[in-house]
């Protein structure tokens, strides 16, 4: 009888960045990329129209979160992440449709951690999600996190398509 082997663990990890969470209430649209996009990262109008970019220099309004695409074509989807496989998480290219979670429940990996309720913000450089309400990090406004986190874990951000919001750098 052979014996069977495997490298993987038992239980499968609780979601990957950028994953939607369910689709009850997910209003996901698109943007245009006008720089690479990585996923699970907020998004901001660009000067051109339906195009979006990471909140940098200048400002924006809030167009969403973006999800998690499962393939990619050409190279441009690396898969997996750096604690499952040790490749990079994965994003959109520059000129490409990032599809973005305006409204619904998505997962994200958080800098400094979150507490179960707290309001969301965003580092206006990376789009990255933090719980702190430091000197130049924007509130989401309509964005709660839903579960608790350390920091560096993945954490679920209800967002509410309330009002745009302006991200300035």
């Amino acid at each position: 009888m052979g014996t069977a082997i495997d490298t993987f663990g038992q239980y499968a990890g609780k979601a990957y960045e950028g994953q939607i969470n369910d689709l009850s209430m997910a209003d996901v649209t698109t943007a245009v990329g006008t720089v690479a996009i990585p996923f699970g990262r907020v998004v901001v109008s660009d000067t051109a129209d339906r195009s979006g970019k990471l909140p940098a220099a200048g400002s924006g309004f809030f167009l969403g979160i973006s999800v998690r695409k499962p393939v990619g074509v050409s190279g441009s989807y690396l898969t997996g992440q750096v604690s499952d496989s040790g490749n990079a998480v994965g994003g959109y290219r520059a000129g490409e449709e990032v599809s973005l979670l305006a409204h619904g429940r998505i997962w994200v990996k958080t800098l400094a951690g979150a507490v179960k309720g707290a309001q969301v913000y965003a580092l206006p450089t990376t789009g990255e999600i933090t719980n702190a309400a430091t000197a130049g990090n924007h509130v989401l406004a309509g964005c709660t996190f839903l579960t608790a986190a350390a920091a560096g874990e993945l954490v679920l951000v209800q967002i509410k398509a309330i009002a745009p919001t302006t991200i300035a750098a």
